[in-house]
């Protein structure tokens, strides 16, 4: 089981496991356990047409990076965003070589299409958040470009989801500092998930059904 450091810097895809599932998120960062299945290999193929760190784009009043390392030492955080969009905008921040005030939009790209869990937002929301930290500025919303409906959602982010992301980040490591991982919850779809072979959690469920029976009749004489 991989040792924790209280200082140790999470990386930022570490947070959407997390919200998805904590059992997952402990397996991967504790057991280092990891699993591949087609909607993995479809999320490196989106990326890999998207993740280039020497393109850098102008069109008209808009320059675009792409695969830009982030990170947060307030979050302790790190990671690249698939793409930062500096906007021409009078309510904007100064950049070092370039004339005029300029707006930071985040733009993330998933494969699939919006999540009930929210978690892409989260992720959006933390790459933002170091985006705030680096150029010392305020960003309101982003992008999320999702494969299957080929559009973008903009994100709002608000100050109560900037607290949610954190609060997110402070279980994560109290789960990494007390290596334990949680067990897994009875409302989770894992049919999608590519660690399911190690996790089965099929059979974890009727380990904890047969205890809560067992602990049911014991109360009951």
């Amino acid at each position: 089981m991989k040792k924790f450091e209280e200082y140790d810097r999470l990386p930022l895809s570490a947070l959407k496991q997390f919200i998805y599932c904590k059992k997952r998120f402990a397996l991967m960062y504790l057991e280092c356990e990891w699993g591949e299945n087609y909607k993995i290999v479809e999320g490196d193929l989106l990326h890999k047409s998207v993740n280039d760190p020497t393109f850098n784009e102008k069109r008209r009043d808009v320059y675009v990076s792409r695969s830009v390392p982030v990170f947060s030492s307030q979050l302790n955080l790190y990671g690249v965003a698939d793409i930062v969009e500096f906007i021409n905008n009078d309510e904007g921040i100064k950049l070092p070589g370039k004339k005029g005030l300029w707006k930071i939009n985040p733009v993330e790209y998933k494969n699939g299409k919006p999540e009930k869990s929210n978690a892409d937002n989260y992720q959006l929301c933390a790459q933002a958040m170091c985006l705030e930290e680096m150029f010392q500025t305020e960003i309101k919303s982003g992008d999320i470009f999702y494969g299957k409906i080929k559009r973008r959602v903009t994100v709002d982010l608000t100050n109560e989801l900037k607290e949610s992301v954190k609060g997110h980040i402070s279980n994560m490591s109290e789960i990494l500092m007390t290596q334990v991982i949680p067990i897994k919850s009875e409302d989770q779809n894992c049919h999608l998930c590519s660690l399911i072979d190690v996790c089965i959690p099929t059979v974890f469920g009727k380990q904890k059904k047969f205890k809560d029976q067992i602990s049911t009749q014991m109360r009951g004489n």
